[in-house]
């Protein structure tokens, strides 16, 4: 496991634009958690990140009435057809900085230039009824209001697959192929086997500060359980929905398919 480049500690604004400025970036990727807590994002150039930072940027608020195939709700009250999907008003938050893996992602030859992941929440009032980071913010500080400080750990169970987008669709999601075969929780046979994958994900999570606590096969063709360390509920929040993301990522860029 890659250990030599620690994940940054951001807390102001002018603490991301120098690490930005430090590494030479010409561009920052932003994500957005969607209705769904499924990450959406786009790079944004340096210049547009940084404007970003200063005074929060547009993104189009079919993000909170779509699902996660691009079909609207047809109950959508936030945004719909009659309201034209106009921008929303978000913000970086700066405190959500995180290496995106040189190893793992190729964005650079050194640590050095590491590429940036940061997560956006709501800029106003009325996109924060809505944005789940937002809402979960709101319960944060309810919960804190009674005198209550929570800490939370995510643990996620999924399935490996040996198929890609593309075959699951030729298959009509049958007769997939599992990363192995039959029952065997806590295989260390199958964790050794496969440790050129284990090895990958457990670099790329402590990289991207989501270190994993425990990783072993679970009981079931394929099945792994991957248990996230405990922080507080804001951060297990921004882990969970990264892990997410990213462990798809991961997989495909190594011909499997989590589930």
């Amino acid at each position: 496991m890659n250990k030599k480049t620690p994940p940054p500690i951001l807390k102001t604004i002018d603490d991301a634009k120098k690490l930005v400025t430090a590494r030479g970036l010409t561009h920052v990727k932003v994500a957005v958690c969607d209705t769904d807590s499924i990450l959406r994002g786009k790079w944004m150039t340096r210049d547009k990140f940084f404007s970003a930072l200063d005074s929060g940027f547009g993104f189009c608020d079919i993000l909170f009435g779509w699902d996660s195939n691009d079909e609207n709700y047809t109950n959508g009250v936030y945004t719909n057809w009659d309201s034209g999907f106009p921008d929303s008003n978000m913000k970086v938050a700066v405190e959500t900085g995180r290496n995106l893996p040189t190893d793992v992602f190729g964005n650079g030859e050194t640590e050095g230039d590491m590429n940036l992941l940061f997560l956006a929440e709501g800029g106003d009032e009325r996109v924060r009824e809505v944005d789940p980071r937002s809402v979960l913010k709101k319960i944060i500080a309810w919960g804190e209001s009674m005198g209550l400080h929570a800490t939370a750990a995510i643990e996620y169970e999924f399935f490996m697959f040996r198929e890609t987008p593309e075959s699951v669709r030729e298959k009509n999601y049958q007769n997939l192929i599992p990363l192995t075969p039959g029952f065997f929780g806590y295989s260390l046979l199958r964790a050794g086997k496969e440790h050129g994958f284990y090895d990958q994900l457990m670099s790329m999570c402590e990289s991207m500060r989501m270190p994993l606590e425990g990783l072993h096969t679970e009981t079931g063709p394929g099945v792994l359980e991957a248990a996230l360390e405990k922080s507080s509920v804001l951060e297990a929040g921004d882990r969970a929905a990264i892990f997410k993301t990213y462990a798809k990522i991961l997989a495909q860029k190594n011909g499997l398919m989590a589930t």
